[in-house]
């Protein structure tokens, strides 16, 4: 709806003459009014005494819905709805008195309640706003609002009732009147798209015509010897499951039809109330729709809190999954990365040479277990160091982290890789003998020959190559290679050797 308000309060003139504002402020003034006649007509006992005053319910709502700025646009179409609705029992005096007295009592009802449940948003499924609404709303501001209702009734209309009879009618009629609509039209307004949402299946309906007909047959029998006691707590089962299926809003619709028969055949002399007096008749049945209501909306509201509770624990589960989750990731990335750190070079990313001398212990145990092939090559870059002086140490990286890259796309999976010191490496080949390790070898010289380093051109290696023999120690194993591979640098590089 547009704003017509200024920012200082102020009614905007052009904004209150706005045909879309006055329209839903001529509908609300209606409804005041049938509400009114409604109240008088069909919720009065037969000596006058209302039941409950519906025109404050709407009163309240809009309060508790609308924005404190927004209420003095619509005050003066429910002054004019009041003195309508009174114009054929009042005069305007009176009826400008009530309206008054009326607005007074729900104004200020719904300012209180919004300060002290601290709960700007309107909110009938939160406890502390429920409890607001009862000491407030039903209580202390119809209490108030009802001493100067007595006073105008005992000074002007009515000599013959004692004020406190006229207190106690104001009082009760409006906290039932405001409990039987006001949380409904709130709810309502607040959450009718969750209407969608309802499931009204078979036994839903089924629960809910159940506690129709039952309130029908507690209050249409004339014989009170066969009625059944009078109490909420007959229908409280179907209350709260349908609370427990549907939520607050359909058992407070239920609450108001049995309220409402309760009520409609009461007020016509029939029903387990009508054996007393119209003023005990009164009391009873005012107890009866108050119990009844605040039951459903305390246990609505209790209800609602603990799904919610359950669905932020739920949320902070799910939270707690996420960061447990990710922490565990990181901390399996960091494992990972340590164990990399501790297992590969981190220039050349392959394996260092304290793995490199665990593959060697694992491999050579199980040549000797299982009587297999087990062959080990060194291969040593020629001339390096000169490349280094020449072209500097970075350059130098790029050329070992090429050649690293050849022999890693050149070998099988199963065979290991690693850097064993400088511009040395070692290539450990399982299942592998001395011949099939020669031509590995050969292989890779050739590979790494007429490849094009850049910068520096051509580089060479030179290969010592040893099979593992069951009755030597793994040092002896590797000194045979290596002592291969040098015997290769001193005969000219770039070439293959066995070891002897």
């Amino acid at each position: 709806m547009q704003n017509s308000f200024k920012n200082n309060g102020e009614i905007n003139i052009e904004n209150f003459l706005n045909i879309k504002n006055i329209a839903i402020a001529l509908l609300l003034s209606t409804v005041y009014v049938l509400l009114g006649i409604l109240s008088m007509k069909y919720v009065t006992m037969s000596s006058g005494i209302a039941i409950a005053w519906l025109p404050n319910s709407l009163l309240l709502a809009f309060f508790l819905l609308k924005d404190i700025k927004q209420w003095k646009y619509y005050i003066p179409f429910f002054v004019m709805a009041e003195i309508v609705a009174d114009y054929s029992t009042f005069t305007i005096i009176q009826a400008l008195q009530f309206a008054f007295i009326n607005i007074f009592e729900t104004t200020l009802a719904a300012f209180l309640i919004k300060k002290f449940s601290g709960n700007q948003k309107v909110n009938f499924t939160n406890t502390k706003y429920v409890i607001m609404f009862f000491f407030i709303g039903l209580n202390i501001m119809p209490a108030i609002g009802a001493l100067f209702g007595a006073l105008v009734y005992s000074t002007r209309i009515d000599e013959h009732t004692t004020f406190f009879e006229f207190w106690r009618l104001w009082y009760f009629g409006d906290a039932v009147g405001i409990l039987l609509l006001t949380p409904i039209m709130v709810i309502l307004k607040e959450n009718y798209e969750s209407l969608k949402k309802y499931d009204f299946n078979i036994l839903n309906i089924f629960v809910i015509v159940f506690a129709l007909y039952l309130s029908i047959e507690l209050f249409s029998t004339s014989n009170i010897n066969l009625s059944l006691p009078a109490t909420p707590f007959i229908f409280i089962l179907a209350l709260v499951w349908i609370i427990y299926k549907q939520g607050i809003l359909p058992a407070l619709i239920l609450s108001l039809l049995i309220s409402g028969t309760a009520i409609y055949y009461t007020v016509g002399g029939i029903g387990p109330f009508s054996i007393f007096l119209e003023k005990e008749t009164t009391i009873y049945l005012q107890e009866f729709i108050f119990l009844l209501f605040i039951i459903t909306i305390f246990v609505g509201a209790l209800h609602k809190e603990i799904d919610d509770s359950k669905e932020e624990l739920k949320k902070l589960n799910k939270t707690l999954e996420n960061k447990v989750e990710e922490k565990t990731k990181s901390l399996v990335e960091a494992n990972e990365k340590l164990i990399q750190l501790a297992s590969k070079d981190t220039l050349t990313n392959i394996y260092n040479r304290r793995m490199i001398d665990e593959y060697i212990s694992q491999e050579t145990t199980k040549s000797k277990r299982h009587k297999s092939d087990f062959s080990l090559m060194i291969l040593d870059i020629d001339y390096f160091k000169e490349t280094n002086d020449k072209y500097g140490h970075q350059v130098g990286d790029e050329i070992l982290i090429q050649i690293c890259n050849i022999i890693s796309n050149n070998i099988r999976e199963s065979d290991i890789f690693g850097r064993w010191g400088g511009e040395e490496f070692i290539l450990l080949l399982p299942q592998t003998n001395l011949d099939n390790a020669y031509i590995v070898a050969e292989n890779l010289r050739n590979k790494i020959e007429n490849h094009s380093f850049e910068k520096v051109g051509q580089k060479t290696i030179s290969i010592g190559i040893s099979q593992f023999d069951n009755i030597e120690d793994t040092k002896q194993f590797i000194k045979r290679a290596d002592d291969a591979m040098y015997k290769a640098k001193n005969s000219g590089r770039n070439k293959v050797l066995v070891s002897e």
